[in-house]
């Protein structure tokens, strides 16, 4: 009599786009650390406009690797930056007709930059806004060294420890994403992937 072999779950794979070189230097070092080998991290701001969701639905038409399928897991992680509310809600309904048609898309938005979640792997993050030099400041104090935007060894270091499990709780206070004040959906990202 033969053993039967036990089937192991296939791992989802999981395809970022990103807009900025801080978010793709950190999803890659994340997908590193928690060896999610079937992870793809694809930068998407050298095209024109302003709709992350528009380039990132063609690259899903246009780049076999990126073509959706049951066990794949879209995200989509970008900067409120100078986008309007409409264009942000925009892009959100175009995320939702995604689902409708069976495509696991969500989006990460961090309200005003990437930072507030890198700053949430330290401390408790509110909804007071700080700006961009007040983020890499703050940075700067937990790192005890000037902070560099997207340096490959400082994010490392951010996420040394498993400190994303203390960045989703740090920034559970300023999820979801809010237009009008400081907040960041990305440990939503983080739980629906690491959890």
């Amino acid at each position: 009599m033969s053993r039967s072999k036990k089937r192991r779950p296939i791992k989802p794979k999981i395809i970022f786009f990103v807009e900025g070189d801080t978010e793709k230097a950190f999803f890659v070092s994340l997908a590193q650390h928690y060896r999610l080998t079937a992870t793809k991290v694809i930068h998407i701001l050298n095209c024109s406009g302003t709709d992350w969701v528009d380039k990132a639905i063609s690259m899903m038409k246009n780049n076999p690797k990126c073509r959706p399928s049951n066990n794949t897991h879209f995200y989509i992680i970008f900067d409120r930056d100078n986008l309007s509310q409409q264009q942000i809600q925009t892009m959100q309904a175009k995320v939702k007709r995604l689902k409708n048609k069976g495509i696991k898309c969500n989006i990460g938005i961090s309200n005003q930059n990437f930072e507030v979640w890198l700053l949430a792997h330290f401390k408790l993050v509110t909804s007071h806004s700080m700006n961009s030099a007040q983020l890499h400041q703050e940075l700067s104090k937990c790192l005890g060294q000037p902070y560099k935007k997207a340096d490959p060894v400082q994010i490392e270091q951010i996420l040394s420890n498993d400190k994303v499990h203390n960045a989703i709780a740090n920034s559970k206070s300023i999820t979801p994403f809010v237009y009008n004040r400081q907040s960041t959906d990305i440990g939503t990202v983080m739980t629906n992937i690491l959890l």
